[in-house]
């Protein structure tokens, strides 16, 4: 999703972060956020949205690519006022509102997952039954659960060190730390590689770098699986396969949907056998 679109689809969750909040990301995350893609909050903002807080500017500046770093801070030596800078804030902390509850709120999250249970009978049409499945920004382990349920072995690969921990606390899958565009697993060994809702058609979460390295690890004759990726005609276009399924019934929660939105379990199957 690029920056402008994020904006415009900010939950209303956002209302409770500050662009300060983005300085508080980890530093690897900060490097793929703001490498230069459609969905990269323009520097120009960041600048603006940070005025006033120098000692935040240049903490966020270190993070980055010396070239961009650089040219953070030149920007935000520009006088901005105080609308304008509100207004950048309430903008980037919208554009980055899933990062920021996924890195600084994981309670949060957790209780989202829990909320939005993926549709069964997607999770039966996935092969895995004595498969060795690697999944790809495992996160709270919604999907890496049912795996495990039915796999062989599940090399649950997760960004989030505090989503590491909990995986490695809740669950019997081998977690590791990596991002999707650079698994740490050898070529051709996995029967399964999927990712929930964690894939998108360009970076940070996604694009033809992730997609091809979740086939890379993949053997002949196996699985790439997507459930509920973002923009599924892209894949689409790439030879992955649709299904839709009955959509999952979810119980009210006022307190979620006054943060997060409207709830919506995933449903949606996008799969290509390699």
């Amino acid at each position: 999703m690029r920056y402008s679109e994020a904006v415009l689809a900010a939950p209303p969750g956002s209302a409770q972060f500050e662009a300060a909040d983005v300085v508080r990301l980890a530093p690897a995350t900060l490097r793929r956020l703001f490498a230069p893609t459609p969905a990269a909050p323009p520097l120009e903002e960041v600048a603006a949205a940070l005025g006033g807080q120098p000692e935040k500017l240049i903490a966020l500046a270190s993070a980055l690519e010396p070239a961009r770093g650089e040219r953070l801070l030149r920007l935000g030596q520009r006088p901005v006022l105080a609308p304008g800078r509100e207004a950048a804030a309430r903008r980037l902390v919208g554009a980055l509102f899933w990062t920021l509850v996924y890195e600084l709120e994981p309670d949060r999250w957790v209780a989202l997952a829990d909320a939005e249970p993926i549709a069964p009978e997607l999770l039966g049409d996935l092969p895995a039954a004595g498969a060795r499945v690697v999944e790809a920004g495992a996160g709270a382990g919604r999907l890496t659960v049912h795996l495990l349920t039915v796999a062989a072995t599940v090399v649950a690969v997760e960004p989030c060190p505090a989503f590491r921990r909990r995986l490695r606390l809740r669950t019997a899958a081998l977690v590791v730390g990596g991002v999707t565009q650079h698994l740490p697993i050898a070529s051709d060994w996995a029967d399964l590689a999927t990712a929930g809702a964690a894939m998108s058609s360009e970076p940070p979460l996604g694009g033809p770098e992730a997609l091809a390295e979740l086939e890379r690890v993949v053997r002949p004759g196996g699985m790439v699986a997507l459930v509920s990726p973002e923009q599924p005609e892209w894949f689409q276009a790439r030879g992955y396969q649709r299904r839709d399924y009955p959509i999952p019934a979810v119980a009210e929660r006022p307190d979620l949907t006054s943060f997060f939105g409207p709830l919506m379990p995933p449903y949606t199957l996008l799969s290509r056998v390699l």
